[in-house]
């Protein structure tokens, strides 16, 4: 009897235990997945930003090196913006729907002196109302600083 008490005794786990286990896995899941989805939204809004960022970095370079003005002009909507040069349009650029770009600058555009000189100021990322993120020029050197929010 001793054998069969044995073997009933290592059979395994319980229907309480594997319940307990699930609802374990379970809750840790739900925790996990909202804190991913920010970390993904973080890192959109970050590369959003840097690519703004690389558009104002070219449209200063093209300033210097064709000593022109040359201006990167954010759309009315905030949808998008454009690098021009000499009237033509070097680059343009769409940002997903739910960003809207705004600036500090009159009529949303930035303003690249032949000698690549800006006035400083700020452009926001802004999702449904709300400030996400900046890129700040600095003034004089125009040289672009990127800020994520929260």
């Amino acid at each position: 009897m001793e054998m069969d008490d044995r073997v009933n005794r290592e059979g395994g786990w319980t229907l309480v235990e594997l319940i307990l286990s699930l609802m374990l896995i379970g809750l840790l899941t739900s925790l996990a997945i909202p804190a991913f989805y920010q970390i993904g939204e973080r890192l959109e809004r970050k590369l959003t930003l840097d690519s703004l960022a690389s558009d104002l970095r070219l449209a200063q370079r093209e300033a210097e090196s064709r000593e022109s003005e040359t201006e990167l002009r954010i759309d009315s909507s905030g949808s998008g913006y454009r690098v021009i040069r000499g009237g033509q349009t070097i680059r343009r650029t769409f940002i997903r729907p739910q960003y809207r770009l705004t600036s500090n600058y009159p009529s949303g555009r930035i303003r690249f002196r032949p000698s690549g000189h800006v006035r400083g100021g700020t452009l926001w990322l802004e999702r449904k109302g709300k400030r996400v993120g900046q890129v700040v020029l600095q003034v004089a050197s125009g040289r672009p600083r990127v800020e994520v929010n929260p």
